[in-house]
């Protein structure tokens, strides 16, 4: 029995420890602000990839009216989150925001565009479809 015990021991530890190195490195932040407009939540990932400043997730409670959102034919809605990659039908001009500074929300960089999904506001790759940052609920349904 012994025999055993310290070849599962050390095995349990090489494992433990690929899975750790595995991790990526992103540090999660969560900041509440209150102000005389309402709640803010704001969660912030960062990460090493070129979008570090323009990661983050915020649910808002300032809501703006543009209209009824038309999904695709099929779709039905996602919450997407950060690093998600959003279906390939939303990545046409039908969901793009090109009025973005109507809504608040910052001119995007090089390489991404801001897209409504359902009542969010997200900026992703035009490349990928990967969510860089999300405004949750910036649209009254």
């Amino acid at each position: 029995m012994k025999k055993l015990m310290l070849p599962a021991a050390a095995l349990a530890t090489c494992l433990c420890s690929s899975a750790a190195f595995a991790q990526d490195d992103a540090v999660k932040t969560t900041t509440t602000e209150s102000t005389p407009d309402g709640t803010v939540q704001t969660t912030t990932m960062q990460s090493n990839d070129g979008y570090k400043q323009y990661r983050r997730t915020i649910t808002t409670t300032k809501h703006y009216d543009a209209g009824a959102f038309v999904a695709p034919s099929g779709y039905t809605y996602t919450r997407y989150e950060l690093g998600q990659r959003v279906n390939g039908e939303l990545l046409g001009k039908n969901y793009t925001l090109t009025s973005y500074g109507n809504y608040a929300l910052e001119a995007p960089p090089s390489g991404l565009e801001w897209i409504r999904v359902g009542d969010d506001a997200l900026l992703v790759d035009r490349n990928t479809g990967e969510v860089v940052q999300s405004d949750y609920g910036l649209f009254r349904n």
